[in-house]
């Protein structure tokens, strides 16, 4: 993820809007890759695909904050597609799924139950 080129954006007066979509392990990734190569795809080189897994990580957390939206994504599960996990807007968590896979908690950490924990109590209140 090109953070300079992100904030540059928005310096330059552009709304940013950041579409995020992972898995729970880089490993999942290869495997699609393989299938996708062994039907015809896009040749990747495999070895790089770890590093810019961790990268990507990293680069996540730095995102929410040079993003006016931030959409995160999950596409763990095979052939479900992917599902909304968290959305920040202006930096701010302000919707999260109550069902978020390990490696959103591990990049928002506490954030996210929270979040979710808050939620659940003002809509039992209603």
């Amino acid at each position: 993820m090109d953070l300079e080129l992100l904030e540059n954006a928005r310096q330059a007066g552009y709304t940013t809007k950041v579409l995020f979509i992972s898995t729970e392990d880089p490993n999942l990734d290869v495997g699609r890759l393989l299938l996708r190569m062994s039907q015809s795809g896009q040749a990747v080189p495999l070895d790089t695909i770890p590093e810019s897994y961790e990268h990507a990580m990293m680069s996540l957390t730095e995102a929410r904050k040079h993003a006016d939206d931030l959409l995160v994504y999950d596409n763990t599960e095979n052939g479900r597609g992917h599902r909304l996990v968290a959305r920040f807007i202006g930096g701010e968590l302000v919707k999260a799924k109550q069902s978020s896979p390990d490696w959103s908690k591990d990049v928002f950490g506490r954030e996210l139950d929270s979040e979710v924990k808050h939620h659940a109590k003002s809509t039992r209140g209603r």
